[in-house]
Parts: structure tokens; sequence; C-alpha cells
């Protein structure tokens, strides 16, 4: 009897064709670019140490209404849509590359480390808030669960926030506990002063270097900044374990069969919709409401009630506006207007860099030098104004393109090969 071998062909590697896209993924990471546009614009047009010292330069309280507004519909919300978007990414890139045969974790570790390289260049040629960094850790991250079981992978979110929760918990009720003690609160005022003394010079000298300094200058501030973002503030450290949550959820959610249905999201999160959305606005609101009133020297329960509420409120608020979204697609209302999204979230990573490359021109000195002197009111149109920029671009790119420039670049980098 003749044995027969049997013989597996797997498929070339390359981009994603159309017919095997998800739409509704490129129309949702379209808008998150949008969402976060709207909040990095704030922090394009004044240096970074903004985040933790305001400085008093917008008190018109208009600017500050905005602010507000700012806090409760956009800030936190469009990093944690794009971040949960990424997580579905995630398991549609390894069972792709599973059916194609090739190593998973090689092929993810190489498109992590090209995605690191490329955050690091942004971050000290263009702009200190990078994410694209903590992104590749994160990305790295979440690669150990890919062969782990749904129950595991749960287990790990909740350590991962529990675990966050309970080091800031106790972190400032320390501080609160210290302050308590007189023969020790004069002496931890005066170097929580001098911190905030410190950091209202840095500010300063960031509005100097980025409206008049050269090039080199602006530079080596920036190395500063990202010092500043990873040590004193640590944002950077504290992002990376919340990214990495949300690429899990987003993986988890994937895993539920979106390759099989397409319209799994919607299945998922239109009946939801409400629910998400009322206490995620309510804790948002809080949010926003803590944020005003915490103590600008001295972390105190404010402070505390801000970050449980952002911890909760941004991906409740998120999930609740997918679910609206996906509403409309699924009811074809407005869809012309909503799938013009998709050029952009197909080229998301080319029109992240890009909404840098615009927004330092426009605020630093080798630009037009509007750094300082833009007011937060005028942040949303110019959100509208550049975005409209880029869905005419993006829309003409994949016409011709079938993805963007540095989509290509990074394809080459992941597969080792021409696209």
């Amino acid at each position: 009897m003749e044995k027969t071998e049997a013989r597996i062909e797997y498929e070339p590697a390359g981009p994603v064709q159309p017919a095997e896209r998800i739409v509704d993924l490129d129309i949702l990471r379209g808008i998150a670019l949008f969402g976060i546009l709207v909040v990095n614009l704030y922090f394009f047009s004044n240096p970074i140490a903004v985040i933790v010292v305001d400085g008093g330069l917008w008190t018109e309280w208009y600017n500050r209404a905005y602010l507000m507004f700012s806090r409760i519909f956009f800030e936190g919300k469009f990093i944690t849509l794009f971040s949960f978007l990424f997580g579905l990414g995630f398991y549609i890139f390894t069972e792709r590359l599973k059916t194609r045969g090739l190593p998973v974790n090689r092929v993810f570790f190489r498109r992590m480390l090209l995605l690191f390289v490329i955050g690091m260049l942004h971050a000290l040629l263009f702009w200190a808030g990078d994410v694209l960094v903590a992104y590749a850790i994160a990305g790295i991250v979440i690669m150990l669960f890919q062969f782990s079981k749904d129950k595991t992978i749960k287990v790990w979110i909740g350590i991962f926030v529990g675990g966050a929760l309970l080091l800031f918990t106790l972190f400032i009720l320390l501080i609160m506990l210290l302050m308590g003690v007189p023969d020790l609160a004069g002496e931890m005022m005066q170097e929580v002063t001098a911190t905030h003394e410190k950091h209202l010079a840095m500010l300063a000298r960031g509005y100097d270097v980025y409206a008049t300094g050269t090039f080199a200058e602006m530079m080596a501030y920036r190395w500063e900044e990202i010092a500043f973002l990873w040590t004193e503030s640590f944002l950077i450290p504290v992002g990376i374990s919340f990214i990495s949550v949300l690429f899990l959820l987003g993986f988890l959610v994937g895993r539920q069969g979106l390759l099989q249905n397409p319209t799994l999201l919607r299945s998922l999160f239109i009946p939801r919709r409400w629910k998400l959305l009322l206490p995620g606005l309510l804790l948002s609101v809080l949010y926003a409401v803590s944020s005003h009133y915490q103590d600008s020297l001295v972390p105190d329960t404010w402070l505390l009630l801000q970050f449980y509420s952002g911890m909760f409120g941004a991906p409740l608020l998120m999930l609740g506006y997918t679910g609206f979204i996906l509403k409309r697609l699924e009811e074809n209302n407005t869809a012309s207007f909503l799938h013009r999204f998709a050029p952009v979230g197909r080229m998301a990573l080319t029109n992240y860099i890009l909404q840098t490359v615009i927004c330092t021109t426009l605020f630093y000195g080798y630009g037009l030098g509007l750094i300082g002197r833009f007011e937060p009111i005028y942040i949303l149109p110019l959100a509208v104004v550049i975005f409209v920029i880029q869905i005419y671009v993006s829309a003409r790119v994949i016409q011709k393109y079938e993805m963007g420039p540095l989509e290509k670049l990074w394809r080459m980098g992941t597969y080792l090969k021409r696209m």
C-alpha cells in the first residue's frame, strides 16, 4: 500500500487584503486617532511639564471650561480605544501568522522592536509625548499570553489592575499619614514645594526653548522631558501597565471569534452601549471634578479619586462610544460619513506621526512658533481642520498604494521582504 504524505500549503506573508479587512476596526481606529489628536493638541501647544503643573497660563472661564469638557469626553478615552483595538489587532495578526506558517513570536517581536525604534525616533526628533515606545513594550508583555487560557488572562488583568490600584492607594495614604505628623510635615512640605517650583521652572524653560531655541537645544530639552515622564511623573511606567490591560482585553474579545464573525463587536457592544456609557460618563465627570479640586502640591484624596475614576471611567465610556458608533453603522445611519474614517485608520501609524509633524511645525520655533500663545478654546476647531486634511490625504493614498508609507516600511521590516 502506497503511503500518502500530507502536504500543507501556507499563505505567503503580506499585507491584509481589502477583502480580509474588518472595516469596523478601521473606522474605530480612525475615530480614535481624531480623539487622540484633540487631547494631544494641548500638549503640543505646551511643554510636557504642563501635565503636572498648570503655570496659570489660561485663567479665562472659557478656556477652563473647555479643558473641563476635554477631560470629561476626550482625555484618556480615545487612547484607551486605540489600545483596545491594538489588542484586537494582535489577535488578528498572530492568527494570520499561524495560518501562513510563520514563527509567531519571532515575527511579532521583530514587529514590536521596529515599533520601539520608530517611537524613540519620534520622541527624540519631534515630541516627547510619544506612545509608541510604551505600545512596543506592552506588546512584548501580551505576546507572553498568546497561548494562555482565557481564565489565566483574566486573572492577570485583575492582577495588573488590582496591583496598580493598591500601590497607588498605599502611596497616597502614606503621604497623607506622614503629612499628619508635625515633625515631618514641615520638611515634606519644603520638599514638595521645591519639586513644584522645579517643574514650574522646567515648564517656563520649555516655552522658551520651543519658541526660540535651535533644533539641537530642543532635542536636549526633549531628553529631559522623556526622563521626566519615565521617572518623576511615573506616567510611562503606569501607562504601560494600563495599556497592557487594554491590549489583553482586546485580545480576549478577539478570541471570541472575530475572524469568523467580523460583526462580533456589534453583537457585544451595541446591546450594552447605554450600560457602558452612563457609568463611564458619571465616572468621567468625577474624574474631571477631582482633577479641578486636587491639591497642586500635596497628594490628597482628590488625587486618589481622580485615579480610580479615570482607571474605570475611561474604558467604560470608550466601550460606550464604541457601541453607539457601531449602532450607527448597523443602522446605516451616517454610514457614508463614518466610512470616511476608515482610510485614516488603515494608515494609523503614518497619521499618528503626521499629526506630530503638523502640530510641532505649528507650535515650535522652526514653524509658526505658537507655543504658549494658542488658547485651549481653539483646540477642537484646529483638530477638525487637521483631521479633515488627513481624511482627504489618506483616502488618496489608500486608493493608489493600499497602505501608508510608514505602514509599508513597518511591514517590510516585520516580514524582512519588500511588499
